[in-house]
């Protein structure tokens, strides 16, 4: 009877490990995209350039199509009252839709268009959709 509760046992431990993959390897996707320090448009000064984002969307659509996703879109948020700049990225692999962030904190930003800057001004917070088109 033992070796029968310990084959139960173990079949439940690989059981349970299947069932965890998936999330696993999710959660390992979304570490190698969302690492902030792999920004081009945040320099170590917290400073963000508005003109190196495009660069930044790039890469990472490009390193999430490597895996296998569809690009749904992104949104770029900048949040002046908690220093913050965060892209979202949505992405489709079969049947289920996933969202990887990289969230940085910025203390200054350049070359940003003026409408926006307007917007930070007055509302604190500007969130855009971000579309690149197919390259």
């Amino acid at each position: 009877m033992a070796d029968k509760d310990n084959l139960e046992q173990k079949l439940g431990r690989i059981f349970n490990t299947l069932s965890a993959f998936p999330q696993k390897l999710k959660n390992a996707v979304q570490e190698g995209v969302s690492d902030p320090t792999n920004l081009a448009c945040v320099n170590k000064n917290e400073e963000f350039d508005y003109n190196l984002l495009e660069q930044d969307i790039r890469r990472i659509h490009e390193d999430l199509r490597a895996r296998g996703n569809v690009i749904l879109g992104s949104h770029l948020i900048l949040d002046g009252k908690q220093d913050r700049m965060e892209i979202k990225t949505y992405t489709q692999r079969e049947d289920e839709t996933f969202c990887t962030s990289v969230k940085t904190k910025v203390r200054r930003v350049t070359n940003i268009p003026d409408d926006l800057v307007e917007e930070l001004e007055k509302e604190g917070r500007v969130e855009l959709a971000l579309k690149l088109g197919d390259y």
